[in-house]
Parts: C-alpha cells; structure tokens; sequence
C-alpha cells in the first residue's frame, strides 16, 4: 500500500518521536550511573581494574588477563595485548617492565606499545588489532588529555571502545584503575573531598604524586574520565590511602550510587556484557553502595560497603535496581582499629575495618547469613582518620552499614 506525501511526513514525525522518547527513557534510566551512549560503547568486554602496585608475581591477575585476551584471539594465532603508558612519566621503563612482566606468563603472546607519541593513526592501528590493553600507572589526567578532546571521544578512544564492543579487554593499574569511570577522580584526599580540613600542613601518605597543595580546595576532585565503566565510580590505592571518604564524597556529588574501591595488588574485573563484579586477586576491593546516604551536615549514614574478595561475583546492574532495607540500629559495643604509622598497619586497618564490619564479629559462626542474635550481639567497628571517623556495622545481608563523622574540632571552613 502507497502512502501519500502527507501521510508520510506524519509517520515520520510520529517514528522521530518514538525513537527520541526511547532515548530519552534510556538516559532517565541511566543517569547518576555513569551510563554512556557515546559511539563504540557497546556493553560487551572486559574490565580489569587494578588497585596500583601490581606485583610481578600476582598470578591471577596475569593470568587472567592472558585468559581473556586468548579468548578473544580465538585459536587460530597468539594473543595481542597492547601495552598504553600515557599516564606514565618514564614511559619506556613502564614499558619494558610491563611487557617483561606479561611475557613471563605467556612467552608467545605479541607485545606492542602505544605511548604519548604515538600518532592517531598508527595508535588506532595498534587497538584495532589488539585482543587486549594494559594502562600502566601514573596520572590518569594524562590519559584523558591525550584520548579525549574537549571532553569528547577521539578516534584513538573510539577504538578502544571497538575494543571492548568486539569482546576485547582493557586492564589498567593505579591511574589505569582512576580513568575507567566517568566521572574519574583527578586528585584529593578524603578529609578534604568530604568538606573537613586536614589538619596536615605538607604532604601526606593520603596524597597523590600530583598533589602539592598544603590546603587543597573542599569537595571531591573530580573531572572527565574514560567512561569504560558504565555504572560505578572507580578508585585506587583504596585502603592504604583510607579513600572511601572521598569515593563517598564523589558519588553524592556526581549522583552516581555504585563506587569500586581497589586496594593496592588487588584486581576485580567487570564483564560488560552481564554487569557482573568479580573478585580477581588475592588481595580484596569494596563495593560501594550510596544509594541510602543520608546527609546531616557534614556527617553521612546509611551507607552501605561489601569487601570483594577472591572469587566473589557480585550483579552490579541488580544492585542498581534494588532498594535499600532500613538499616539495623548501631550496636552498644564498639571495636577500634588504631592505626600505627608508619608501615602496612594503615592498609591492615581500613581493611579490617571493613572485612570486621560485615560480619558478625562476636562469633566465627556465620552460618546465620551474619544475622546478629540476641547471645550474639553485633560489634561497631570504629576507625578515627584525619578530622573525621568511620563506623559500621553488619546490615544483616552480608554488607555492612557505614557511617562518617567529622572529629569534634572539625569544621566546615
């Protein structure tokens, strides 16, 4: 049947509608997530984010970054992993040590390497034929600098959103972790991005290489990153640097509810394709939830944290749609876990903090599905950091409740 011209154009009016409708149900859905629609970001692939540190003898890291990036070559030829070292200052000693490092897992696969320098065209070449690629450390803003352009896709980051779209792999340590999100963070310390001043006057552990101020702005620091990530916020060196603060600060601010904390030597990947966290290293990361936060000031609640251990898959997009339970109230009794500087004792802490605070710490038995009981009460766990504290406790499904606090003597100033 034949449409004249004027029905035509009414049926095309009526499809553009539809079509825009449809997008527009598609960003409402997505937005406070991280979603994005830009070109080539097709959810399939893989994400490896680590922490920073990555020791060359972390096994399951490496090898399953090669699993990933054989799966993705197919039988017929050897893998191709493409080493970025933009975010490096010494590009070539990343370089050499990553690649000496990858080949002594898998001596046959093909190694190249992509640097600040390197032309668009031969750099969309090298992603192009990659089956995976490795984002060595350093400063994430030199990655978005060189693959983004006024905060806009390039063709050099356009392929590698091919990459993952064809079900390729980007993995990436420190500020490899920092630039898969979007928002990324820049730089910042907890203290100062929850909006308390530090009482420190010169550079801490907490600080990043960058960061030279001695009293940096309020608020979390946050700009453009890669956006590979869809749903989550990431971070890293997570627990030695006591982030949560600052993760907190950057999901109320960017209204974003899932953050990924990864600890130093530690590794989660995401599978695009099914929303799945999974825990990849030995080492753990946290899960966090801000969905529930409730403001007081400077003070926030009803936070929730999940460590990621080892083997744990967790459904990012089912937690995404899920509600958030009234919390359980505080426990009376508390646990402090001090923390002794210098040393690993900072990383053990914030750690165990959270590992302690969604358990049942009183019992070893937790068969209950860490459900307090009245002979089995709950214990607080409770961390003092610099102008503010944390405690948590277990929620009673696994995860634990978070709180912040800012010290008595601390202000807003």
């Amino acid at each position: 049947m034949k449409m004249n011209s004027a029905l035509r154009g009414v049926v095309g009016v009526l499809v553009a509608l539809a079509m825009a409708a449809c997008a527009s149900n598609r960003d409402a859905r997505g937005r406070g997530q991280g979603s994005d629609s830009r070109e080539g970001a097709g959810r399939a692939g893989h994400l490896l984010i680590i922490g920073g540190g990555l020791d060359d003898d972390n096994r399951p890291v490496y090898d399953r970054l090669i699993e990933l990036a054989r799966h993705s070559a197919g039988s017929a030829r050897e893998p191709r992993i493409l080493i970025a070292t933009a975010a490096s200052l010494d590009q070539e000693a990343n370089s050499k040590g990553k690649t000496e490092s990858i080949l002594a897992y898998c001596p046959t696969c093909r190694i190249d390497t992509i640097t600040r320098e390197t032309p668009t065209e031969e750099t969309v070449a090298l992603v192009d034929a990659a089956d995976a690629m490795f984002f060595t450390g350093g400063d994430q803003k030199r990655i978005t600098a060189r693959y983004l352009k006024d905060d806009a896709d390039t063709p050099e980051s356009l392929a590698m959103r091919r990459l993952l779209a064809r079900g390729g792999t980007i993995a990436g340590t420190s500020a490899g972790d920092a630039m898969m999100s979007d928002p990324m963070f820049l730089t910042g310390r907890s203290a100062e991005a929850l909006g308390i001043r530090s009482t420190r006057t010169s550079k801490g552990p907490d600080d990043d290489a960058d960061e030279k101020s001695t009293r940096p702005p309020l608020g979390p620091r946050i700009g453009k990153g890669m956006g590979f990530l869809p749903w989550a916020i990431t971070d890293s060196h997570f627990f030695e640097r006591h982030r949560f603060g600052r993760l907190v600060a950057a999901l109320e601010t960017s209204g974003t509810r899932l953050g990924i904390g990864v600890g130093e030597d530690a590794c989660v990947e995401v599978d695009l394709a099914t929303g799945d966290l999974i825990g990849v290293s030995v080492a753990d990361s946290l899960l966090v939830d801000a969905g529930g936060v409730r403001r007081d000031g400077l003070s926030r609640s009803n936070l929730r944290a999940l460590v990621i251990q080892q083997g744990a898959r967790v459904s990012l997009l089912a937690r995404l749609e899920s509600s958030i339970p009234q919390p359980p109230p505080r426990p009376d009794a508390t646990e402090d876990h001090p923390i002794v500087e210098p040393g690993q004792n900072r990383q053990l802490a914030s750690w165990r903090f959270f590992l302690r605070a969604q358990q049942d710490t009183s019992t070893v038995n937790q068969s209950t599905e860490h459900r307090p009981t009245p002979d089995h009460p709950a214990t607080a766990q409770h961390l003092q950091l610099d102008g503010y504290n944390q405690t948590a406790w277990p929620d009673g499904t696994g995860w634990s409740i978070v709180e912040i606090t800012p010290a008595t003597n601390h202000a807003d100033h």
